[in-house]
């Protein structure tokens, strides 16, 4: 088995968004006789992880959000975070002087952190609707971010799985990263342009309070 390894790193800032993304890109040596130009459908892997803001009050909850939210290493602070990897496995479909791309299939992971109110059984019912429709908002925000990857990684699945067979398997394997790395060039670009678009989730309604 030969392992190819490509890896992108990618910050998206929304009011609170923060995207990273690896690629890995694994080749496996095929026979011919299996079928060729199989794609497989992504496989998309979601999960959460909370950090607990406390308040009575709008005041109160929007110093402890500010107060524990994220923040890079440039001292800017965000309220979420969305951060993904995508892997790629294909085999390698070769004969003498020819070498293709197939059985493609990719698992894409993303991870979202979001604000969680430890709120009491008596917090005033304005305050919990205020909350709610912004952390709705919030979300509806990093899902966008979420899409875009989803999307973007279909795309390079299809692209891969389209390549015309190669000389060899090594020019193969360069023109796949070669993929991978103008898909993400342009995904990177897309998503700058979401989060200006979107004023980083403010248009949305991902501002509190």
């Amino acid at each position: 088995m030969q392992k190819i390894v490509v890896l992108f790193m990618l910050m998206t800032a929304a009011t609170a968004s923060f995207s990273a993304e690896s690629i890995e890109v694994a080749s496996r040596e095929k026979s011919p006789l299996q079928a060729k130009n199989t794609v497989a459908l992504p496989s998309i892997n979601e999960s959460y992880e909370y950090y607990e803001v406390c308040g009575c009050s709008e005041e109160e909850l929007h110093c402890d959000l500010k107060k524990k939210c994220i923040q890079e290493n440039n001292g800017k602070k965000f309220d979420s975070v969305t951060a993904w990897d995508v892997k790629w496995d294909y085999d390698h479909d070769s004969s003498p002087g020819t070498c293709a791309a197939d059985s493609f299939k990719v698992t894409v992971n993303i991870l979202y952190r979001l604000p969680k109110w430890a709120r009491t059984e008596d917090a005033p019912r304005q305050l919990v609707g205020k909350w709610d429709s912004y952390l709705k908002n919030l979300i509806l925000h990093e899902n966008g971010h979420r899409d875009m990857v989803v999307e973007a990684t279909a795309d390079l699945n299809r692209a891969v799985a389209d390549l015309p067979p190669a000389p060899t398997c090594a020019e193969l394997d360069r023109r796949v990263r070669t993929l991978c790395r103008d898909r993400m060039d342009r995904l990177n670009e897309d998503q700058k342009r979401y989060d200006t678009i979107t004023n980083h989730g403010v248009t949305q309604g991902a501002l509190f309070p």
